[in-house]
């Protein structure tokens, strides 16, 4: 027989007792429990629509496009990582998936408004125009700046020339300047500095577009020795620029036109300008400074040129057309090479690859780098190819130098045109001791007027050889001697004396050089008189000595 359940419960003493639920008390209790659960249930309607009333907020506040951009960053993979956006992306997604039709209106509206007023990307057609975009400090008057404004304006062909000068490396430069946020009116320093001149070199031994004095350029990590002076170098002289202008700006807390004042005078004639306006009760702004002559132009002139290139049209000045774009690409040729070699591999001049390259003082580049030649854009495929294609032996030429009784290495070097050290190294000599009879590797440039002068030089004693006989007479070079005393104690002109011997009038000589004066007469006499000059006179040329070269 099966009980009743409240039978089973009552009689089961391992159970719970349980009353009659129709008592008050548990009445009560199970109210309790059903207004918790409608509590809950309300509470967590609540959470979900202050989220979506909180998504709706973020899109009507004034960051509505900072929000919806995140969105747009998001879908197209542009964030910088997913913990950045996702919130955004779970507001959005509440936003849209409510029943609100209203909601979702407003999320389209706002997107509509967003790509209505989003900025779009300006296309510039020249950098001119792009750079005046950049100018930070145009909005500056003073009268210095008229001034100097005036100057320009009446010499229209000072900046128009040097427009044309700016043309393969004003891309360059505004693309750093850009990067840096820096104004733009700084990258028209070099008009100012050297009228785009990338050798300009002066008085205070200054070189280069951003004129670098010796001490500052190697502060700065510019290299300079006889191959390669990295104050001529754009690239990097550009670069070493900008990070000196970035810390004089840091330094005078902001202060862009002081900084230029250091840049030009140097930080401590500032500062000492300063402190003499401090005790005196005086501001201490550019414009009140008591700077040097060339300092107190020098900002009015960076200003004046600016507002002129900005109205050029206005003052009908005809810039050179400089495209928005790169006119020279930066390539890595890995190790040494002769200049006139990559310019034939870039199908441009040598004169060309120069001018791009002023670094490089020599005929190649620097042995010990830096390894990079800027070449022109629409050469580079062409270059690459070739550059892959070289034989290590094709970099430079080099000439195979006997060593003759009493040549020295720097009478060598002297002769090569290159200095005693870059001799020294090619050959790994440790000191400068010769022996007669050994041969020395010499690098040449690949010009073949240079070898042919060289071969010229070298062969002068087989040509000696070959027009002596018995009826010639030769004498030995002996230091102390010039040409110019050869030739005229011997009655001959030295343009002749150098065409006998298979040399140019402008050839330096070399103590030990054997030269020929002249055929002897077949007459006896003649001969014991030749002979007679022969024993008294013998001459030594001093290292250094050309045919032009006077009895003082």
């Amino acid at each position: 027989m099966i009980k009743p359940l409240h039978s089973h419960l009552n009689s089961n003493k391992g159970h719970v007792f349980l009353k009659d639920i129709s008592t008050p008390i548990m009445i009560i209790k199970y109210s309790f429990i059903v207004f918790f659960i409608f509590f809950f249930i309300s509470g967590c309607s609540l959470i979900n629509k202050i989220e979506t009333d909180n998504a709706n907020d973020s899109i009507n506040t004034a960051d509505g496009h900072d929000f919806l951009t995140d969105i747009f960053a998001k879908l197209q993979g542009q964030t910088k990582s997913e913990d950045e956006t996702e919130p955004v992306l779970k507001s959005t997604q509440l936003v849209l998936q409510s029943s609100s039709q209203s909601n979702q209106a407003s999320v389209q509206q706002q997107i509509d408004k967003y790509l209505e007023k989003k900025p779009k990307k300006i296309v510039f057609d020249d950098v001119w125009t792009r750079l005046e975009t950049l100018y930070q400090l145009s909005d500056i008057q003073n009268h210095r700046i008229d001034l100097q404004e005036k100057w320009f304006t009446k010499h229209k062909k000072h900046i128009e020339e040097t427009s044309k000068r700016a043309t393969p490396f004003l891309y360059f430069i505004t693309e750093e300047v850009n990067k840096r946020n820096m104004p733009g009116e700084l990258a028209l320093l070099p008009i100012i500095e050297s009228s785009f001149r990338p050798k300009a070199y002066s008085r205070m031994k200054a070189a280069g577009l951003w004129q670098f004095v010796p001490a500052t350029g190697t502060h700065f990590g510019l290299k300079q020795n006889w191959w390669y002076d990295g104050r001529r170098d754009v690239y990097q002289s550009t670069l070493a620029a900008l990070t000196y202008l970035e810390q004089l700006n840091k330094y005078y807390k902001g202060d862009w036109l002081l900084a230029l004042a250091a840049y030009n005078a140097g930080a401590g004639n500032v500062n000492k300008a300063i402190r003499k306006n401090i005790k005196k009760g005086k501001p201490i702004d550019y414009w009140s400074l008591p700077l040097p002559k060339e300092t107190f132009k020098y900002i009015p002139k960076l200003l004046a040129v600016s507002r002129v290139i900005k109205k050029h049209n206005e003052y009908a000045i005809s810039l050179a057309p400089i495209e928005n774009q790169a006119h020279l690409m930066l390539i890595n040729t890995q190790s040494q090479i002769d200049l006139l070699v990559a310019a034939k591999m870039a199908d441009i001049t040598l004169t060309e690859i120069r001018s791009y390259n002023p670094a490089f003082k020599q005929w190649a580049t620097d042995p010990d780098g830096p390894h990079h030649l800027f070449i022109p854009i629409d050469k580079v495929a062409r270059f690459e190819i070739q550059l892959a294609s070289l034989d290590e032996k094709d970099r430079v030429q080099w000439y195979r130098h006997k060593i003759r009784s009493g040549e020295t290495l720097s009478v060598i070097a002297h002769k090569y045109k290159i200095t005693t050290a870059l001799l020294k190294r090619a050959n790994h000599l440790k000191t400068t001791r010769i022996r007669a009879g050994k041969y020395l590797m010499v690098p040449l440039d690949n010009n073949p007027k240079t070898i042919a002068s060289i071969k010229s030089q070298n062969n002068s004693k087989k040509i000696i050889s070959a027009k002596k006989s018995d009826n010639s007479v030769t004498y030995t070079v002996r230091k102390g001697d010039s040409f110019w005393k050869i030739a005229r104690v011997h009655k001959i002109s030295h343009k002749k004396l150098a065409s006998m011997n298979g040399l140019s009038s402008g050839d330096t000589l070399s103590i030990g050089q054997t030269l020929l004066i002249s055929q002897k007469s077949k007459s006896s006499k003649s001969r014991s008189s030749d002979n007679q000059k022969n024993k008294e006179i013998s001459y030594q040329v001093k290292s250094g000595d050309s045919l032009y070269t006077h009895d003082l």
